[in-house]
């Protein structure tokens, strides 16, 4: 029996084995377009977490970028005996897909601190950071979603969790978790992108 009259007399059954493999090998494709046509980050971003601390800290710590530079305004919490939460500082290098920690500890004089007082941050003192949400070649640092989808969401890069991605229309970048952390919504904060060293 030759191929051709096989498939003239299983017309039927070729279509239905056929059809389902050409759809899925379109939908490959298709999410595969996204990625293949925006360019890759270029731009590392520079994050930063909440910390629980062993030795609770009596004064809270908020990270801002002042002319391009990491600061961290410490401030005493009126009343407060030293409960209050600390932060713990990441990058994200663009180049590598890799996370790494940035040392933040404490001030060496926390306990005599009264007044809100700013300090650059020393591990990040090489870096020229911007505070712009969106990078320079239009990245952004948004969250995966909690759709459904199971096998279907894993083949077509879905996301099951809220974890940190870096975003640029059809294309998502996932940011890695360390071990012992993750960078899901409501853990990871927005700090800057590195603009420049130096």
């Amino acid at each position: 029996m030759t191929v051709a009259k096989f498939v003239k007399d299983n017309l039927v059954l070729v279509v239905g084995l056929t059809l389902p493999l050409l759809l899925m090998a379109g939908f490959l494709a298709v999410s595969a377009l996204p990625q293949s046509l925006t360019d890759p980050p270029k731009y590392d971003l520079v994050f930063a977490t909440n910390d629980y601390p062993a030795a609770p800290a009596p004064v809270a710590i908020r990270l801002v970028v002042k002319d391009h530079v990491l600061v961290a305004q410490y401030n005493k919490i009126p009343g407060q005996t030293g409960n209050a939460l600390w932060k713990k500082l990441f990058v994200f290098e663009a180049s590598t897909g890799r996370v790494r920690q940035l040392p933040l500890g404490f001030p060496p004089d926390m306990a005599a601190i009264e007044s809100m007082r700013e300090e650059p941050v020393a591990s990040a003192a090489g870096l020229q950071l911007d505070s712009t949400v969106q990078s320079p070649d239009g990245y952004e640092l948004s969250f995966g979603d909690r759709r459904g989808g199971g096998l279907l969401l894993e083949i077509f890069g879905g996301s099951r969790r809220y974890e940190a991605r870096l975003r640029k229309g059809g294309r998502s970048v996932p940011i890695p978790a360390l071990a012992g952390e993750s960078f899901d919504y409501g853990t990871a904060e927005f700090v800057g992108w590195v603009t420049g060293r130096g």
